[in-house]
Order: C-alpha cells, then structure tokens, then sequence
C-alpha cells in the first residue's frame, strides 16, 4: 500500500502536468479544470483505502494538498509557457497589435497565480465530492 505522502506527490504531479500540457495547446478553447479536480478526487480516494483512524479527514488533507502541488506546478508550468511564447512568434503579434509584452506577461502571471489558488479549491472540493461515496462504502462493509 502507498504512503500519504506518495499518493499526494503521485496525483499532485500528474494534475499539474496534464494541467500544463492540456493549457498550452492554442486554440484548443477548453478549460483544463478537470486534471486538478480528477487530481483531488484521485487522492481522497487513494488515501482511504486503507482502515485507518480518521480516513475521511486524511482523504480531504490529501486532497487539500494534491490541490496545492497540482497549482504550484500549474503555475509554474504555464508561466514558462507564457515566457516562452511571449519570446517566440507570438511575442511579435503581440508587439504589432501595440501591446507591451511586459504587460502581457504581469497579467499573464497574475492570472495564473488566481489560477493556482482555483486549482487547489477545486481539488479539495472534487475529494470533498467522494466524501459521501467513500462514506456510505464505509458504512455498509461495516454493517
């Protein structure tokens, strides 16, 4: 059976990257909030398969912090595709449209950074969403 902290560590860095990668496709036009909450759903469920004290309280930790890991690599994952793109191509259409790039990449990072702290609530809200389920199981293999 995996440890608390690898089964953080595993989903966290799952969500975050497929986070990065499912963002940095242009023109895709799809929200990449699904990997941080299957992440946080993923975590709940991974840390309360074993009979433990208080398992429902350390799914939620574990999603919490799955949450935590998945929008800190998101963050830094996306600002390195920013930084990327801003001094590639699309840095240049950027310039031609009259935008300062340094502005793009503040606002950028700023949005990523709001992004980061929406990852970790949806998270922590997709394993507080498999509290009931693993609550019920719980229930009826002890009746």
């Amino acid at each position: 059976m995996r440890s608390f902290r690898r089964i953080v560590l595993q989903t966290g860095i799952a969500g975050g990257l497929l986070f990065v990668i499912h963002s940095s496709f242009p023109n895709v036009y799809s929200w990449p909030m699904i990997w941080p909450a299957l992440a946080g759903g993923a975590a709940f469920w991974l840390a309360t398969r074993r009979p433990q004290p208080h398992r429902l309280r350390t799914g939620l930790l574990a999603a919490l912090t799955t949450g935590a890991i998945t929008g800190a690599i998101a963050f830094v994952g996306t600002s390195i595709v920013i930084y990327v793109a801003m001094h590639t191509a699309a840095g240049g259409s950027v310039r031609k449209a009259g935008v300062s790039p340094g502005l793009v990449t503040s606002a950028g990072i700023l949005a990523l950074a709001v992004l980061g702290v929406i990852d970790v609530v949806v998270a922590f809200l997709a394993g507080a969403l498999m509290l009931p389920f693993r609550y019920f199981e719980l229930r009826r293999a002890h009746s």
